[in-house]
């Protein structure tokens, strides 16, 4: 039995994982209380073993966690850390002097107090490009960064507006150019000066300092039998007392296309199982449950539905505007959210909730569930979800998908199994 703590740990896509690979929560924390809910009603047992700690991560303090769990230094076996993504993500303006950028460091002050065995962080690909905002420069130069970022934003809130009414001037598109512009003059300066520096960089060097080997890999969830290709980045650091080398979890799930995109996840390119689909996903509710309100479709506008109707199966609306009825016509840019039916004989792209809701389903015309989404993304059939249908969707969208983290729950244990028979050997 070997335990963890878990940050960012959301509604426990992660905690699944691990869970299933019998390991033993003694901390959870994220500052969603609907998370939190959703959590502890599906795994009732965290109430027991670990202690339940709704603060933001940035006040968090590494000292107490140790004292609130009844634990010492170096005695945890993983800490995993499902860090907030968005000042990651490749969507949106990037700034890199977004708050959310810098949690990954608050992430490895617990570490350096924790000292776990295993840390574990995941993340999105863009993490590995990204850059933040040396701490050499200004306060003058973190305000000015904030505030053409702040203009960038309200512009495209502004712009999107004008052009869900059709109503894009010349002036309007002038003045998103001269914004970025700053933005570019500004990242150069960035640049120019050394005011920017790579979060891998810092990560890697942090790890070091702190007597840990850092091992890293992006695997994509479709690869362990989760119906969606949500690919993230996995940050594995072995404290380096351990001693034992640690191997990502090979694909158990391919086809043509995943052997030849990830070709060092598979050992033997015959030996796997077939993609799951969502189709495959869908199988596994059930349906005949009325009362299962993550299951109740939402109810869209009539005119919201005979657009859907416009949309073939696999396909966008972006690529059909021209077909529809004047009356239903949207901008072709105007299209986050349920504007995109899914393959019902594929894998589901990575879904992010846009507007409040999920893709459209493969052949009917409304969006996915929270239910079909929650199945698609590997969550049991039965995995009950609090708060807001918005709150819900969000949850799902940001999940870890269970069996990616099953996957990565096995290699990890297989090092610590490793480790204490070698202990126990001496």
């Amino acid at each position: 039995m070997y335990t963890i703590y878990e940050t960012f740990v959301g509604v426990g896509g992660s905690h699944i994982g691990f869970k299933n690979n019998g390991f033993v929560s003694k901390y959870v924390n994220d500052f969603s209380n609907e998370c939190l809910e959703t959590l502890i009603y599906n795994n009732p047992d965290i109430k027991e073993t670990a202690f339940v700690d709704n603060t933001n991560i940035v006040e968090i303090e590494p000292k107490k966690i140790l004292k609130k769990t009844n634990m010492k230094s170096e005695e945890l076996d993983v800490l995993f850390g499902g860090i907030v993504c968005k000042g990651f993500s490749l969507a949106g303006e990037r700034s890199p002097n977004d708050e959310r950028n810098y949690f990954y460091r608050k992430q490895l002050e617990i570490v350096k107090e924790v000292r776990p065995k295993i840390s574990v962080i995941e993340n999105v690909p863009g993490i590995q490009n990204a850059e933040v905002l040396s701490p050499d420069a200004s306060e003058g130069v973190a305000q000015k960064i904030d505030e053409i970022w702040q203009k960038l934003e309200d512009y495209k809130g502004m712009k999107a507006k004008y052009r869900k009414d059709n109503n894009i001037t010349k002036e309007l598109e002038e003045e998103g150019k001269k914004l970025r512009k700053s933005k570019e003059e500004m990242l150069n300066y960035l640049r120019k000066n050394n005011l920017l520096i790579s979060v891998m960089d810092d990560i890697y060097s942090q790890y070091e300092k702190l007597g840990y080997k850092v091992y890293r890999q992006v695997l994509n969830s479709a690869c362990y039998g989760a119906a969606t290709k949500r690919e993230r980045v996995i940050v594995v650091a072995i404290r380096k007392d351990i001693n034992v080398e640690f191997e990502f979890p090979k694909a158990t799930y391919g086809n043509e296309y995943f052997v030849s995109k990830y070709p060092y996840l598979y050992i033997d390119k015959t030996d796997f199982k077939k993609i799951r689909t969502v189709n495959d996903a869908f199988s596994c509710i059930n349906y005949d449950d009325k009362e299962d309100i993550d299951n109740l479709p939402m109810q869209h506008t009539q005119k919201t539905v005979e657009r859907f109707k416009y949309i073939p199966e696999g396909d966008s609306i972006v690529n059909h505007i021209d077909n529809l009825p004047e009356e239903l016509k949207i901008s072709k840019f105007y299209s986050r959210g349920n504007t995109m039916r899914l393959a019902g004989n594929l894998p589901s792209p990575t879904l992010v909730p846009g507007h409040s809701n999920f893709p459209v389903h493969p052949t009917e015309n409304r969006s996915i569930t929270v239910r079909e989404a929650a199945c698609i993304t590997g969550f049991p059939s039965d995995y009950k979800f609090f708060g807001s249908h918005t709150k819900r969707c969000e949850e799902v969208g940001n999940a870890v998908p269970p069996p990616l983290s099953t996957a990565i729950a096995k290699s990890v244990k297989e090092v610590l199994d490793t480790y204490y028979k070698n202990k126990d050997a001496i």
